[in-house]
């Protein structure tokens, strides 16, 4: 029987792993120096200026719940196992229901648009003003993002860069700060990461890390 750390797809998904915490830690490095420059106030204010604002509700779309009926609907084309539909159920669990934990815990703390008047509004999402951290979409967004990369190692990157624009996409739309998003995206891949460890079968075509 092969050792499961030693086969071709495990190391790729150990390179999955190490790929998402480079693309994702120097988001969050990019957004650190970008609110230490401007401040957290005038970032979304310069932000508002951008021309793809309503573009920004697509990349949104990739880290809602619904989402997840599309990768589901996937799972079953592609008759997946056990151990697959186990991982995912846990990640999207986790990846869920921590942030809402978090929005009950610091329950007050306010979106930008209840802070900041003027910005651009959008009616399509219409968030509720308060319970901004941590950003429920950017921890789906990262865990879609890794639990498909796992899936589709050669896809890691296109996978990556969209699980990071649905957290941008939620600065620019003025529904989060930047903490609230790289709150999330820590969530989000530890989730999958997580499901992936314990749940995952090791000696099957995917292998684990």
């Amino acid at each position: 029987m092969a050792k499961p750390n030693n086969d071709l797809a495990s190391r790729n998904r150990v390179l999955s792993t190490q790929r998402a915490l480079i693309v994702f830690s120097l988001s969050a490095a990019v957004l650190t120096l970008l609110r230490l420059h401007y401040g957290a106030v005038q970032l979304h204010i310069l932000s508002d200026r951008l021309p793809w604002f309503e573009l920004m509700h697509g990349f949104t779309a990739l880290g809602d719940g619904a989402f997840a009926l599309i990768i589901a609907l996937w799972l079953f084309l592609k008759r997946s196992n056990r151990s697959i539909w186990l991982v995912f159920l846990l990640g999207f669990s986790l990846a869920s229901l921590l942030p809402q934990l978090g929005k009950l815990i610091w329950s007050d703390a306010p979106r930008p648009q209840a802070v900041i008047e003027g910005l651009r509004f959008s009616k399509l999402f219409d968030p509720a003003y308060y319970r901004s951290f941590p950003s429920g979409h950017s921890s789906l967004g990262a865990f879609f993002a890794l639990f498909l990369a796992y899936r589709k190692p050669q896809w890691v990157w296109i996978y990556l860069v969209f699980g990071v624009m649905v957290g941008l996409s939620r600065i620019i739309l003025h529904y989060h700060w930047t903490q609230d998003v790289m709150a999330g995206w820590a969530i989000g891949l530890g989730a999958a990461w997580f499901a992936e460890r314990i749940l995952g079968n090791k000696f099957e075509n995917n292998g684990t890390t």
